[in-house]
């Protein structure tokens, strides 16, 4: 691959991890998710994603360990082979996104209910009505388009 097209590599990764890092998501998390998405071969050490990642061992260690609990990536070890070798499990990724609805259906609950507690008070209720109203269109249309997604994304 070109350096130049590494770098552009390099800088979508950081994009990458950027925006999962506002997820909730360590940032070295992000970008060994980022990382193992695009790589060839597939799978990696963890000494290879320091070295590639230019992050440390430890580092490394404790956030691969948070992508494996969390579905993310599979860890393999082959007989034979002294190193684990992980790489991206691009079928959980579907239940991230449900996992991402479902936190909405939660917060429309939660919005309903404060409207059943401000039903004899409407004008207090004005703010949390449009919220309300926000989350119960996205629980009306969300699981349609959800059960459009492609057969490659279940």
């Amino acid at each position: 691959m070109s350096a130049g097209r590494e770098t552009r590599l390099s800088a979508w990764i950081e994009r990458f991890a950027a925006h999962f890092e506002k997820e909730g998501f360590p940032l070295i998390g992000g970008r060994i998710m980022g990382y193992l998405l695009v790589c060839q071969p597939t799978e990696r050490t963890a000494a290879e994603l320091s070295q590639e990642l230019e992050a440390s061992s430890g580092s490394i260690s404790t956030n691969l360990k948070f992508l494996v609990n969390a579905g993310l990536v599979t860890k393999r070890t082959r007989r034979g082979r002294q190193a684990a070798q992980y790489r991206i499990n691009e079928k959980r990724w579907a239940d991230l996104v449900q996992a991402k609805l479902d936190a909405l259906v939660s917060v429309r609950e939660l919005t309903e209910s404060g409207m059943r507690l401000m039903s004899g008070d409407p004008e207090r209720a004005v703010r949390l009505r449009a919220v309300d109203d926000l989350y119960a269109w996205l629980a009306t249309e969300l699981p349609a388009v959800w059960e459009r997604r492609p057969s490659s994304a279940r």
